[in-house]
This record gives C-alpha cells, sequence and structure tokens, in this order.
C-alpha cells in the first residue's frame, strides 16, 4: 500500500471515526450471529480459522508500487489481484508482488474506483496462479466471524502474509467494520468468511483497534469490467459545489474572474490576487508571499511583481505589476446578512467555491503563544512545577522550582497574573521572565510557541481535514466568516455575492468549516496607503536599499571593471600600435640601411669600378706613355745609332776621300 504519512493517516482516522458516529451502525441484517458458548464451538471457530489460513497465505501478495506498499490477494488464474484503491493510485502503474516463499512477480495497476478505495492490478508474467473464490457481502451478519489477511507495515522477508481474527461489528453497501487489528501495510488485503470466501478488502482504520474498515465485496462485483478495463473514476455526488451548482454561478463570477490572478512565489501557487487597479494594481495575502513574486493573468501572461505596501493587521498586501488597460472590478456595499450566498471567483470561468455566510462580523483573536510549563502557586510568584519536552521553556533552560517573579519587567504576585501576562503575547514574541532559582536572580528571554496537547491536536487535525489550513489565520480586526472550502492556496482572491459584485477579498483558510474574508468597506480605505508605499515593511525597504546599495555597488564595479577593461585595451592597442610602430619604424630603418647598404656597395662598387677602371687607364696610359717613351727613346737610340752610322759611314767617306800620301 502507499505507507501515509503520520498526520495523513490521523486525518484519515479521524475522518472515519467521525462519519461512523454521524451515520451509526446501518446493518443490512438485523440478524447477529451469537457468541461461542463453550470451547468446543472455539474450537470448531479455530478449525475454520486455519483452514482459512492455510487457502489464503499463497494468495495473498504484498504489493510494492515505486516506495509504497501494500497488500493484496489473487482472485483469478490469469493473475488478476484484488486490492485498495489508494494502493492502485491510478492505471498504468508497475507493481512488483511479493508472494508467501518469497518469489516476486510483476505487474501493472488497472482500474480503481476512488470513492470506495476499490481496485484492480493484473500480473503480467505468465503462468498458472493459486487464487481464492469471490464471495458476497450483502448476506453478512452482524458477529459473523472473519479472517483478515496482510502485510502490516509492509511485506517482510521470511515473515508469511499475517492472519488476523475478528467478527463483523457493522456492515452496510459501503463498508465492513471489522475488530481484526489492521495497520498500515495491510491495504489491500483479503477479508475472509469462514467459509474461506473473500468478502472484503482491507481498506482503513480509525483510532481504536475495533475500527477497522474494509471495502465489501459487492462493490467489486458491480463494477467488475469498469476496474478491469483500467477506468478511474470517482462517484458523482450532488454536492454544493458539484459541476451542475459551479455551473449556476459561472456568470456570478464572470466579472470578478476577470479580476482575479495567481500570484506565484519561487515558481510555486502562494495565493490568488485581486486587480484592484487597471494599471497593474493586485492586492493578495501578505504572508504567503516569499522570495520572487510573479503574477499569472488570466491570459497566461506572467509578469514579475513588486511588493509596494503590507497591512499587518488584515494580512493584505499590495502589489504592482508592469502592465496596463487591466480590468476594473466592482466593489459592493451590501450589507450581508447570514445564509447568503457567496462565491470564491478564480482566474477560471467556473468559481473555485461556493457557500454562504456563516456568522455576523467578527474579529478574530490572535493564538496566545505559550511556554510550556506546568505552574504552581508559590510565595511572590508562581513556581514552575515542570517543563514540556522540547517546548520553547525547555530550549531556554527554564527548570523546575524556578519562581517567575516578573513578565517583561512587571511583578507577578501569582500563578494567574504569570498566565495573563504570557497570555498577552502572541506566537513568536518574546517576553523577558525574571526568576529565582535558588539564591540567583536571573533574566531569561523566551520565544512564545505553540505547545501540542491531546486537545489541541484532536481540534487542529479535525480543522485541517480537506484542504488544510492558512498559516496566518488569526489575529483580524473584523471579517466576513463564510463556509466556502477555499484552499489555502487560493485565498487572496475575490468573493461575490449573487450580483456578481465583490464584497471583499478572501484572507484565510481558518478550520474546517470556516474562511474568513475582509469586507470591502474594510479594504478600500487601505488602498490609498497600500499603493503609497508608506506600508512598505521595513525588511523590504532594507531589502531594496540594500539591493539599490547593491545595484549601484555592482554598477561602481562594472564601471571599474568597464574602466578598467578600457584602460586595458587602450593599453594593449598602445602597445600594439607601438609595437606595429616599432615594426614599422624598424622594418622601415632596416630597409633604409638596406638602401643605403645596397646604395654604399653600389657607390663602393662604382668606385672600385671607377679605381680600376681609372687605374687600368692609368696604367694604360702609363703603359702607352712607357711604350712610347720605349719608342721614342728606341727611336731616338735608333736615330742616334743611325746618326752615329752616318757620322762613321760619312767619317769613313771622308777618310776614303782623303788623298794618299
Amino acid at each position: 500500500m502507499t505507507r501515509l504519512k503520520p498526520l495523513a493517516l490521523l486525518k484519515l482516522c479521524w475522518m472515519l471515526s467521525i462519519l461512523t458516529a454521524l451515520s451509526g451502525s446501518l446493518a443490512l441484517s438485523a440478524e447477529e450471529v451469537p457468541a461461542p458458548k463453550n470451547v468446543d464451538e472455539l474450537k470448531a471457530i479455530q478449525t475454520q480459522v486455519q483452514k482459512v489460513a492455510a487457502k489464503a497465505l499463497p494468495c495473498t501478495v504484498g504489493v510494492q508500487i515505486g516506495a509504497g506498499r501494500g497488500s493484496g490477494v489473487i482472485v483469478s488464474e490469469d493473475g488478476i489481484v484484488m486490492t485498495a484503491g489508494h494502493v492502485v493510485g491510478r492505471p498504468g502503474r508497475d507493481v512488483t508482488f511479493y508472494f508467501a516463499d518469497g518469489t516476486t512477480a510483476k505487474g501493472k495497476t488497472l482500474g480503481v474506483y476512488k470513492t470506495a478505495d476499490a481496485g484492480l492490478m493484473k500480473i503480467t508474467e505468465g503462468g498458472k496462479w493459486p487464487f481464492v473464490e469471490k464471495g458476497r457481502s450483502v448476506d453478512l451478519k452482524l458477529g459473523a466471524w472473519c479472517v483478515a489477511v496482510g502485510h502490516p507495515l509492509g511485506y517482510q522477508k521470511q515473515r508469511p502474509p499475517v492472519v488476523r481474527v475478528g467478527r463483523i461489528l457493522r456492515c452496510d453497501e459501503t463498508v465492513i467494520q471489522t475488530d481484526c487489528p489492521l495497520v498500515g501495510g495491510d491495504s489491500g488485503g483479503p477479508l475472509f468468511d469462514l467459509e474461506g470466501r473473500l468478502i472484503g478488502i482491507n481498506s482503513r482504520i480509525g483510532g481504536s483497534t475495533t475500527a477497522n474498515f474494509h471495502v465489501p465485496v459487492d462493490i467489486f462485483h458491480d463494477r467488475w469490467d469498469r476496474l478491469l478495463k483500467g477506468d478511474s473514476w470517482d462517484a458523482v455526488l450532488p454536492g454544493r459545489d458539484s459541476l451542475a451548482m459551479k455551473t449556476v454561478f459561472r456568470q456570478v463570477v464572470a466579472a470578478a474572474a476577470k479580476c482575479a490572478v495567481r500570484v506565484k512565489c519561487d515558481g510555486k501557487d502562494a495565493a490568488l490576487g485581486t486587480i484592484v487597479g487597471p494599471d497593474g494594481w493586485v492586492l493578495t495575502k501578505a504572508s504567503e508571499l516569499k522570495g520572487k513574486i510573479v503574477c499569472r493573468l488570466r491570459d497566461d501572461r506572467e509578469l514579475e511583481a513588486r511588493l509596494i505596501g503590507v497591512h499587518k493587521q488584515f494580512d493584505l498586501a499590495m502589489l504592482k505589476i508592469d502592465v496596463h488597460d487591466l480590468p476594473v472590478i466592482e466593489w459592493s456595499s451590501a450589507k450581508l446578512d447570514v445564509g447568503q450566498w457567496v462565491a470564491v471567483a478564480g482566474p477560471g470561468d467556473d468559481p473555485l467555491a461556493i457557500g454562504s455566510i456563516s456568522v455576523p462580523r467578527r474579529n478574530i483573536r490572535a493564538t496566545s503563544g505559550q511556554l510550556g510549563v506546568l505552574l504552581r502557586e508559590a510565595d511572590g510568584g508562581a513556581s514552575i512545577e515542570s517543563v514540556l519536552p522540547k517546548s520553547p521553556a525547555e530550549k531556554v533552560g527554564l527548570k523546575a522550582d524556578d519562581l517567575i517573579t516578573h513578565v517583561n519587567g512587571k511583578p507577578t504576585a501569582n500563578m494567574q497574573e504569570v498566565i495573563a501576562a504570557v497570555r498577552a503575547h502572541g506566537i513568536g514574541d518574546e517576553v523577558e521572565l525574571t526568576l529565582k532559582r535558588g539564591d540567583k536572580e536571573m533574566k531569561i528571554t523566551a520565544t512564545l510557541g505553540r505547545i501540542a496537547t491531546p486537545s489541541t491536536h484532536k481540534r487542529d487535525l479535525q480543522n485541517r481535514m480537506g484542504v488544510g489550513l492558512s498559516e496566518r489565520r488569526d489575529d483580524f480586526p473584523m471579517v466576513l466568516q463564510h463556509d466556502s472550502v477555499v484552499r489555502p492556496a487560493d485565498c487572496g482572491g475575490p468573493l461575490v455575492d449573487l450580483s456578481g459584485k465583490v464584497v471583499g477579498v478572501n484572507i484565510a483558510r481558518g478550520g474546517r468549516t470556516e474562511t474568513y474574508t475582509v469586507a470591502a468597506d474594510a479594504v478600500l480605505p487601505l488602498m490609498y496607503d497600500l499603493m503609497s508605499g508608506r506600508l512598505t515593511p521595513p525588511e523590504i525597504v532594507k531589502q531594496r536599499e540594500e539591493a539599490r546599495k547593491k545595484a549601484e555597488e555592482e554598477k561602481r564595479k562594472a564601471e571599474e571593471e568597464a574602466k578598467k577593461k578600457a584602460e586595458e585595451k587602450a593599453r594593449k592597442k598602445a602597445e600594439e600600435e607601438k609595437r606595429k610602430a616599432e615594426e614599422e619604424a624598424k622594418k622601415k630603418a632596416e630597409e633604409e640601411a638596406r638602401k643605403k647598404a645596397e646604395e654604399e656597395k653600389r657607390k663602393a662598387e662604382e668606385e672600385t669600378k671607377r679605381k680600376a677602371e681609372e687605374e687600368a687607364r692609368q696604367k694604360a696610359e702609363e703603359e702607352k706613355r712607357k711604350a712610347e717613351e720605349a719608342a721614342r727613346l728606341k727611336a731616338e737610340e735608333e736615330k742616334h745609332k743611325a746618326e752615329e752610322e752616318r757620322k762613321k759611314q760619312e767619317a769613313e767617306k771622308q777618310q776614303q776621300e782623303q788623298p794618299k800620301e
């Protein structure tokens, strides 16, 4: 079965106990099976029980669906399993079945008739399975002996299904009550008569060990085809909030529905809101606002909202969204009397709830805070007799025999004055206690809380049944109280009368029987202050100032970072330009040097060439001169020789011409 949380289980128990008390013992048969008169009759019952157990154990299975555990019983060879509807949950879920011998099988959930808590599953693995015979529940007699089987607290290895024996205490078309003691995990297990026929399915429990409730097997018989087909349904009940009733009220809420929005905080539904101004003014429940606030309009637009003002006494908050041309709400100034119809408008076409005014206007007093001590009279004040565990008193170290002499500096002469002084403060308030501990006087500050007692636990449990309670649901100066069943997350929206005009804003789900509304004539005078910003909570102002400073600091840092980046960019750009300039200058210098070197080389080569040519010319000229000189000298030599020769010849000639003696 699905293992219920303790609170949910207790809620269910109380609900069933109340239903039992209201309905009485409605038996279908006036006959009653008498108790056994002797040991032989006890032995006969014992023999039958043992036969039933032997037959039932192989067919009773443990059921696990996700983390949820329960029980079931196989009723056909092909593996159809009967169980409780809340174990099934919904069709098409994967199931693991656990048998008494420890083997397992896989399966799927089939149909579920939620109203009666009846459901079917099926083993999807092939094979022939052990099964029990389905009986009838219509002819059951009060006092008849029966056998309940299941897996208390879920299937446990090496523990077979657990057998319990009892008698039928009550039986009607919708429920069988027995004193076979059940607990979580037994849900879905079988209930047998002493012939071994299946007569019911374990469903739920009440507070007493005799309050064990089973789904009559005839409910399965009458709806077998739908369950086998995999349908999931509730019985259509002619209730106040039925579709037929909501259809009648649809025209009543039509105008107000246009002015209703869904308020979300950090993505989750927190409340409804009422549009009170066409330029984006939305009124809602203040205490539910945490984190990022978003308003979802009727046309599915989601807009972030700013918290402008809070009226703590009425728990009202004014939000502002950036939008224009919203619908204008029509307020009613009519006086509402007890018994008048009212309807809760939401963003949809149908009313969220329908009800009537329950009592004349009244204030809702604050719940007093508690210390968590038991007091006794003592000389000079009140002495602590005992300190409740986990109470505010224990947390701050108050002890038995401490003598309380003052509360918040005011003397308290006796126990009643201490109680009155503490009760004047609410939950979450701090009180300073002056006390004597032996010979020492000391001061201790305690934060008051809520102390759970059996009576307050019972009251709170009953009040929380159904849709739950608003966290802030008291300390209102004046409210309208009506009996519409409004979820805490649907508070903050408009309430209308039969004229369709808005008579107030729902502000809290106060209990199982009551929802509180701030009347229109109380809301309207608060509008200006709520819109002006004068009622902005100090913590919001502080947050916004911190956010502003943070934004400015982030802007300054961003600007500094931008400046730093710009400077760094400029520096890098300058360095790059310098590098490029230097590279360009270097390149230019190198080019100029290269050209200069080439020019100098060219000039040197030209000079060398010129010098070589000059030297060659000079050499050629010198050689020419020398050649010419040599030639001249040679010519002169030859001329001289020729002259000498001539002279010689002439001399010889003359000599020859001289006469001989």
